[in-house]
């Protein structure tokens, strides 16, 4: 059985204009802008909040996110979004994944706060009813968050995802205008979607797949949408990062997109389970932690899906030489980690069990050292 599901979108230059107007449909009393201190100062926030105003909407900004949120950072953004019936995400995958949890924690308040991360960090309870109409607008070209049902916080060692369909936004805008990060975060974000599209593409297919989940495995679909999202990465993500153009931008916008609607359905595997035990024990770009393991990735999964990883070599080349081309820390010891970190990240991410067994090679806890040793 396959089940595709994404968020509706506004894709092109200025659909920011828009933003109140989509609001209205929704008939809010008052709205919450949900963002961080950089972009809430930033004429991108002004062009929204005059949208709202055009269109007689009440709003407040609350920029209290943190670029890798924790659960501070939630239980603080929670006494702030109760009274509003109406939120924007507006900012990377960390102000809309934030702004989701707002949603879901202001909607349906658990008994205990951790009832809603998964096992083994919490209850894993799910909610299946809507929640409050939520608006995203990403301003990086990555994350993908604007068309997934997923959102990430960072606990004291790992990250950790908490995945329910309901958290799925009602609409996303997808301005190239707003994508105006530094060139670090353009590199960032544009390997996190690479590493969505790679693993959305060679995740067990749905007719093996295990759980009973907002994900499905991949299929047909979900894999024509990673090719398509790698293609593009691999043609526009260096122009982007060296502002060559303005064609680049959009093409990056698109294939987070595009890569957010391929993983949101089939599912990610051990690159995001390495990728958030390595950005839960030091303060790393989240698209880094996963591109970091990317080439020792495809070779542990080559035996498996020798076709998809040709494929994939075939579009995109090697992860690694892409990271050399952004200047970011293409190994592990560049990170700053000893070989003797190994086993204690292969520990961590062995924990994120619905990740570890969608790869479609069996895995334990010694193969991820030795992806992370191929890595280092």
């Amino acid at each position: 059985m396959i089940s595709l599901k994404f968020t509706p979108a506004k894709i092109g230059i200025n659909a920011t204009k828009d933003v109140g107007k989509i609001a209205k449909r929704f008939e809010p009393k008052s709205a919450l802008i949900v963002t961080g201190k950089r972009v809430g100062n930033s004429k991108i926030c002004e062009r929204v909040k005059g949208s709202l105003e055009e269109n007689g909407i009440s709003y407040e900004v609350w920029s209290g996110v943190k670029p890798e949120p924790d659960v501070e950072c939630v239980r603080e953004g929670i006494e702030v979004a109760k009274d509003f019936d109406l939120l924007i995400g507006l900012g990377g995958g960390s102000a809309i994944d934030v702004a989701k949890l707002l949603n879901l924690y202001t909607t349906y308040p658990p008994e205990d706060f951790f009832d809603y991360f998964p096992k083994p960090f919490g209850k894993g309870v799910v909610v299946e009813k809507p929640l409050k109409p939520l608006i995203a607008i990403p301003t990086t070209a990555g994350t993908g968050s604007e068309t997934t049902c997923a959102s990430v916080v960072k606990l004291s060692e790992i990250k950790v995802g908490i995945v329910q369909e309901c958290l799925l936004p009602s609409f996303a805008i997808i301005d190239p205008l707003n994508v105006t990060p530094p060139p670090e975060i353009v590199a960032s974000s544009g390997l996190d979607a690479l590493m969505h599209a790679i693993e959305a593409y060679t995740v067990k297919p749905a007719e093996v797949y295990p759980y009973d989940s907002p994900y499905s495995g991949s299929n047909p679909i979900t894999d024509a949408l990673a090719l398509k999202a790698i293609e593009l990465i691999a043609q526009n993500l260096e122009k982007a990062y060296h502002w060559e153009d303005l064609e680049s931008r959009i093409k990056m916008a698109m294939a987070s997109y595009i890569a957010g609607i391929a993983f949101g359905n089939a599912g990610v595997h051990l690159g995001h389970a390495l990728g958030h035990a390595i950005g839960g024990a030091k303060d790393i770009p989240h698209g880094i932690c996963v591109a970091i393991v990317g080439d020792a990735l495809l070779e542990y999964i080559e035996p498996v899906v020798p076709e998809k990883v040709g494929r994939i070599r075939e579009v995109l080349g090697g992860v690694k030489s892409l990271m050399e081309d952004l200047n970011v820390p293409t190994s592990l010891d560049e990170l700053g980690f000893d070989k003797s970190d190994l086993p204690k990240l292969a520990e961590n991410a062995i924990k994120l069990k619905r990740l570890i067994d969608l790869c479609p090679r069996r895995t334990d806890a010694k193969d991820l050292v030795s992806i992370l040793e191929r890595s280092f």
